[in-house]
């Protein structure tokens, strides 16, 4: 690792308190770089942020050439800090530049890139219900208009303290829950797309109908299959779950679901804690009526961000609210988010062997 000065991110000039940071707004002022070029990545550098100097026929706004990840540092109460499975984070990010026509990045380095990174923003890390959100990024920066992919790469990584990723929503002991907008006119991912890695393109086509959810006091959109059969996939950014008895139902991984690590997660500590989790295709109005029939009696939303958040009521398009088992959140999604957390804050044992000490 190379750096051009010996740097440590100097401490916040502000209250780190979670419930005061707004999710994505602060960034640490320092980052981790590198630089592809000739066919070779250059040696990695951290060093204080700064701009990025690209020219405007950059391949990354002309054809949206563009990757990135997202995990957490979670600071235990003894001080120490650990990442939550960041060797998956770097294996899915491989699979996302296999995709879209981009180098691969050493997955030992951008482990070690990312602890050395978090291990000198010390003071940045909120403590309990906090975090340091950390995000990975991959765009391509060769200047060339013609359609092709990109010669030249930059890879980067930022860091953001961040609290709850959804402010505003009511929360049972830390679990929070929201209302989800189910649109059933557009379409996240095709099949034979790239709904199944983290393309930023895939974000920016989800940015109009969020905005509309929000019109409808939703914080989430819940998307269907582009096929227009009806069937559940994902949410924006996130997986779903559904719950019937012991048991948690999540739809298959397709080529437009993303393979997220949260919910790979739940479908590992689930079965521990005695609940049956599996996969199976479910279509919406199937879904509608075991909510309405009290077999389906709770949802909830996962990933890195939010971790697990209950889905209190779906709203449709057509302006109807179906509120989801009582409408608070249900004590399945309770128990899981409180494990979950409870392994990424070290206040009980990781059997996984989740947990990477910065």
């Amino acid at each position: 690792m190379d750096s051009s000065f010996d740097v440590i991110a100097p401490p916040p000039a502000f209250d780190l308190d979670p419930e005061k940071i707004e999710f994505g707004r602060t960034v640490v002022p320092l980052w981790f770089s590198a630089r592809y070029a000739a066919g070779k990545w250059e040696t990695p550098r951290i060093e204080k942020l700064g701009s990025i100097d690209l020219h405007p026929a950059a391949i990354v706004f002309h054809y949206a050439q563009a990757i990135f990840e997202g995990l957490k540092a979670y600071k235990w109460a003894d001080g120490s800090v650990h990442l939550f499975r960041p060797e998956q984070n770097a294996r899915r990010m491989n699979r996302s530049a296999a995709r879209m026509a981009m180098p691969e990045f050493d997955e030992s380095v951008f482990v070690d890139g990312i602890r050395d990174l978090v291990a000198r923003q010390g003071d940045w890390i909120p403590h309990f219900p906090g975090s340091l959100y950390v995000r990975p990024t991959m765009i391509g920066t060769e200047p060339c208009i013609g359609v092709r992919p990109s010669s030249e790469f930059l890879f980067y990584i930022l860091t953001l303290p961040s609290g709850a990723y959804f402010p505003k929503s009511s929360a049972v002991r830390g679990t929070q829950t929201v209302p989800v907008y189910v649109t059933a006119s557009v379409g996240r991912a095709a099949p034979g797309g790239t709904g199944n890695v983290k393309a930023a393109a895939n974000y920016a086509i989800t940015l109009q109908v969020i905005g509309e959810a929000k019109k409808k006091g939703c914080a989430q959109v819940l998307f269907l299959d582009a096929r227009g059969r009806g069937n559940i996939e994902e949410m924006g950014g996130m997986n779903v779950f559904f719950v019937s008895g012991r048991r948690l139902i999540t739809p298959f991984l397709h080529d437009t679901v993303l393979p997220g690590i949260t919910r790979d997660s739940i479908l590992q500590l689930a079965p521990s804690l005695g609940f049956e989790a599996v996969e199976e295709d479910l279509h919406f109005d199937t879904l509608l009526r075991q909510i309405e029939d009290g077999r389906v009696t709770e949802a909830f939303a996962c990933g890195t961000a939010a971790v697990v958040a209950g889905i209190d009521s779906f709203v449709l398009d057509d302006g109807r609210r179906v509120r989801v088992g009582s409408g608070q959140c249900g004590p399945v999604t309770d128990t899981l988010y409180h494990h979950l957390v409870d392994i990424q804050y070290g206040n009980q044992a990781d059997p996984f062997g989740w947990m990477v000490t910065v």
